[in-house]
């Protein structure tokens, strides 16, 4: 598909929103168990084969005190309390970066920019990024060879008026349109088969994830208790494998068989974990 807008929107914001949570957490974690943490620090001395502990709690006093081996829940704690300051004093420090980019990074002035300019002059320009419907508008206008239906194929209308192959898809279809996802309907792609050589494959559908701009095909299998079927499932699998198109990552799939019928809270789901 053709390249719609020269910068994506902005994944990185929440990311580090999200990583700023995490270092929060973990600094105030490491503050009580500092507070709960025995007084003073160890100083470890080799000689010969052995490791000698000393707790050190003056300066005036530097040699510190001698620790028995037998006293290795102290030894232990000690040392956890030198690693805790050191990290705590980091965490701290990667906290305030983090803050310090928060209150300075703007994603959507870039978005701002276009917006300001008057009508007239928005005319005129192509800007580097687009609106959610500007994308969704642009990616649903680029036109594709649907795949053809035989004579006498059963004839299934989504909500939007679109013939599909079954009634699950159609399900699938109404559910995607229902939370406004732009999708196409079996857009063929160009794929990699045994050998290197290039065929058309055809996904029941290509969804996008209007947030993140990715793409997702979406493969229903229907008929997963017919064995000649599921042959020709494995080997499609297989194709976009090959072809980088991965269960979890780029590719959603939903199946039913004779007496299991596709749920709808699962589709509703996936478009929840996908496409929102």
């Amino acid at each position: 598909m053709k390249t719609l807008e020269l910068l994506p929107p902005d994944t990185i914001l929440a990311s580090v929103q999200k990583r700023a949570e995490e270092l929060l957490f973990i600094i105030e974690e490491k503050m009580r168990s500092l507070s709960k943490a025995p007084a003073g620090r160890i100083k470890l001395i080799r000689r010969g084969g052995n490791i000698h502990c000393y707790h050190v709690t003056s300066s005036a006093k530097p040699a510190g005190k001698y620790i028995p081996v037998s006293e290795q829940k102290f030894i232990k704690a000690l040392i956890q309390k030198e690693y805790d300051q050191t990290v705590l004093a980091e965490l701290q420090y990667q906290l305030k970066l983090i803050d310090n980019f928060i209150k300075k990074y703007n994603p959507s002035k870039v978005r701002e920019l276009f917006g300001s300019r008057g009508e007239l002059r928005r005319g005129y320009i192509s800007p580097v990024t687009l609106s959610d419907e500007d994308y969704a508008a642009r990616w649903l206008a680029q036109s594709y060879k649907c795949k053809s239906f035989r004579e006498g194929e059963p004839e299934f209308l989504t909500s939007r008026g679109e013939r599909v192959r079954s009634k699950s898809e159609m399900i699938i279809a109404d559910i995607l349109a229902k939370n406004n996802i732009p999708y196409k309907y079996e857009l063929p792609q160009q794929m990699k088969a045994a050998g290197g050589k290039l065929i058309p494959v055809y996904p029941d559908f290509t969804c996008v994830n209007l947030r993140t701009r990715q793409e997702f095909l979406w493969e229903h299998l229907g008929r997963m208790d017919d064995s000649d079927y599921s042959m020709k499932t494995v080997m499609k699998l297989r194709t976009y494998s090959k072809n980088d198109f991965i269960p979890g990552k780029n590719l959603i799939l939903t199946m039913e068989c004779d007496g299991i019928p596709l749920d709808r809270k699962e589709v509703e789901a996936l478009v929840k974990t996908f496409l929102r």
